[in-house]
């Protein structure tokens, strides 16, 4: 059975209990027109592969491999657009070093190897009725063991 909704759960726990994201709107998926000025979510799964742990007869042991996106949102009316960007890549930082710190995503996942950030990037706009706005997609690499 797939690890993938128990895995982006998992995630979810351990970044609401971030001390570095208290404060910080942090949602299962996309908040849409309830998200705060400053959010984190969870977002789509991506790239699962499944192959096969060892080559033998009957049903082997495989393994999964997929990307969990995680979204950090800033939008900041008064604020610059580098004072944006910095304050996005601060919270990046928290999941960053979240991941980093447990990667077992604190061990509620079975056959749960390890999840580590592998990818991330940042888009800005800086006209806006909001002001400047700053989104960085980051991509959280899981691999498991099917059961």
């Amino acid at each position: 059975m797939t690890t993938m909704a128990s895995a982006k759960s998992a995630l979810l726990t351990q970044l609401k209990a971030e001390s570095g994201l208290s404060g910080i709107q942090v949602t299962y998926g996309d908040a849409g027109g309830a998200q705060r000025r400053e959010c984190v979510f969870i977002g789509d799964i991506s790239s699962n592969s499944v192959t096969p742990e060892s080559f033998t007869q009957g049903r082997g042991r495989q393994l999964e491999d997929y990307n969990i996106q995680v979204f950090v949102c800033v939008s900041s009316k008064p604020e610059s657009v580098q004072a944006a960007e910095s304050r996005a890549a601060t919270l990046a930082t928290v999941v960053e070093n979240s991941v980093a710190d447990t990667p077992n995503l604190g061990g509620g996942v079975t056959g749960l190897f390890f999840s580590e950030v592998v990818a991330m990037s940042m888009e800005t706009s800086e006209a806006g009725a909001d002001g400047p706005s700053v989104v960085i997609e980051m991509s959280v690499r899981i691999l498991a063991r099917l059961s």
